[in-house]
């Protein structure tokens, strides 16, 4: 009888292949985390827009001290407080380095008033406007006018 000689081919490890299987399968969920967790960029630009544009729209208010006036042609004096609405906080450092020209420019407006100019509701929205045009004007020939988006009253007398 013959023997048969039958080799039985050496069986190769599964390792390697279940180690490349799970290589891939982390690879693919850290991508799919990363995506996921990432999320779209076009989202995340109007996030940030969104910020931005809620960051500028704080307002920015600046407190001028108590004006106190003879009105004109009466014994009468007005006393009033006003706040600047500014465009932006470098506004308010040029207010202040210049505050001497505000005020005394705010003076000579509300002393040429008379009683009856200022004490109707028209009246007092006449001043503020007044008011809002004087300070925007360049305090020098060099600055730029500064935009004042509102001016308020926080106290007003009149005696």
């Amino acid at each position: 009888m013959a023997e048969e000689k039958t080799e039985e081919a050496p069986k190769k490890s599964k390792l390697p292949l279940i180690i490349i299987a799970a290589v891939v399968v982390l690879a693919l969920a850290g991508g799919g985390a990363w995506f996921f967790l990432k999320g779209d960029s076009s989202e995340d630009d109007e996030k940030a827009k969104a910020k931005t544009s809620a960051i500028e729209a704080i307002p920015v208010y600046m407190a001028i001290d108590t004006l106190t006036v003879n009105l004109k042609d009466s014994r009468q004096y007005l006393q009033l407080t006003i706040s600047l609405q500014l465009k932006n906080t470098e506004d308010s450092g040029l207010i202040k380095l210049y505050m001497p020209q505000v005020r005394t420019r705010a003076l000579i407006i509300l002393s040429n008033k008379k009683p009856e100019d200022v004490i109707s509701a028209e009246g007092k929205l006449a001043l503020l406007e007044e008011l809002k045009t004087i300070t925007e004007k360049p305090f020098t020939e060099k600055l730029e006018p500064i935009e004042i988006l509102d001016v308020s009253f926080t106290s007003f007398i009149i005696q």
